[in-house]
């Protein structure tokens, strides 16, 4: 039976299965997850070091500007997976949804992550137990990858030319204008124009507030 015939049967007398959601939506990420959690922790720690991207498909995800951070990003990456496999070995329900600017329910690695990826570009975002997954998702076409250590990337980036400076960048994510501010932090330190660099720092050391000691 075709995938159209059986949708029409399904709507003239009701089914109990469910038809596989499309691929890279929020659904389709929240069953994918759901088949990690149920794994043994080797072949789970196997299954998150697929989220890796790599250099062919990262040009094609991240903006222009992040474009040379693939080879930090690889090691960053494996950095925050095994953090990643632990969460994920936890119990609970998983749920997802798009990765959008201004979401108060992301974590602020997770808002200044939406700078790494073109505006409206489909990234997803979960939870586990009601705990964010603290990563962005984004599907390849293929499969499900990760930007777990990205954000690390930058604020070392950051931490390199100012480190009380990478400290208020670490502020950034929420709504408001020390975001916006962060994001010509980030911007400048990754391009490596320091006077714009220094710019910003001077305005996130008013926006920002002050770093904890």
């Amino acid at each position: 039976m075709t995938t159209r015939w059986f949708a029409i049967v399904c709507l003239l007398i009701g089914c109990r299965s469910e038809l596989a959601p499309p691929a890279g939506s929020a659904d389709d990420l929240a069953r994918y997850l759901r088949g990690v959690t149920a794994m043994d922790a080797t072949t789970r720690a196997t299954e998150i070091s697929g989220w890796m991207i790599d250099e062919a498909r990262w040009r094609r995800i991240v903006v222009s500007a992040d474009h040379e951070l693939w080879r930090d990003y690889v090691r960053a990456f494996d950095d925050a997976a095994p953090s990643l496999a632990a969460q994920l070995g936890g119990a609970g329900e998983i749920t997802t949804r798009r990765h959008y600017a201004g979401d108060p329910r992301l974590t602020r690695s997770q808002g200044r992550l939406r700078w790494a990826v073109p505006v409206l570009y489909p990234s997803m975002v979960a939870e586990l137990a009601g705990r964010p997954v603290d990563t962005v998702f984004v599907h390849d076409g293929t499969r499900w990858r990760a930007l777990a250590g990205l954000d690390a990337v930058v604020l070392a980036r950051a931490r390199a030319l100012d480190a009380a400076c990478a400290e208020r960048l670490a502020l950034a994510g929420p709504t408001g204008r020390c975001t916006e501010v962060g994001w010509l932090v980030a911007d400048a330190a990754v391009r490596g124009d320091l006077a714009r660099f220094a710019r910003g720092c001077g305005l996130a050391a008013t926006l920002c507030g002050n770093p904890s000691p």
